[in-house]
């Protein structure tokens, strides 16, 4: 009898390892990561839980990048995106006046940098090379992501305009170009 009894308990707790194994998410892996995402969204959520948007609008568009050699870049274009300096030439550019360089710059964000993935944190760290935003240079952005089918959900804790916020930014995976 206590053979059967234990070979009971041992099937049983061989079949709850087994559905809980099942029923657990999968750990997400940097995998995961690798490719483009087009930008959805982007709030700002201060304190009392306004959301605002601030610095890029409420349709800005972009474009965030992953690679398997450890690469990343990110591009941000606000809403309205800039129409000045209207030339395609980079010396009619350079040449432009302050004030529509300056709407050029306002109304654009960019860096580079190599990234890295700590799944059990639910981190993703920008390690930034060059930034548009000088003083990011050699800065290691911490985002937090969540996986959510196609789309990936970073956000960021930032502190600006005296208060402490949360950025979040909504990106949907472009799909690969079929061979």
């Amino acid at each position: 009898m206590k053979s059967v009894v234990l070979s009971w308990l041992l099937c049983c707790a061989a079949l709850v390892t087994q559905l809980f194994a099942q029923t657990r998410p999968a750990s997400p892996t940097s995998d995961q990561l690798i490719g483009a995402w087009r930008l959805v969204s982007i709030e700002t959520v201060r304190p009392n839980g306004k959301v605002i948007y601030p610095y890029y609008g409420k349709h800005p568009k972009g474009l965030i990048m992953y690679d398997r050699g450890g690469s990343m870049s990110v591009q941000i274009v606000s809403d309205p995106a800039p129409m000045v300096p209207s030339t395609s030439s980079r010396e009619s550019v350079l040449s432009a006046p302050v004030t529509d360089k300056s709407k050029a710059f306002d109304g654009y964000y960019a860096y580079y940098g190599s990234w890295t993935f700590d799944a059990a944190n639910s981190t993703v760290t920008h390690h930034i090379q060059q930034s548009l935003t000088p003083g990011e240079r050699g800065e290691d952005a911490v985002r937090h992501f969540v996986l959510d089918g196609d789309h990936l959900i970073l956000t960021a804790k930032t502190h600006e305009m005296g208060e402490d916020h949360e950025r979040k930014l909504v990106w949907q995976r472009v799909a690969s170009p079929q061979p």
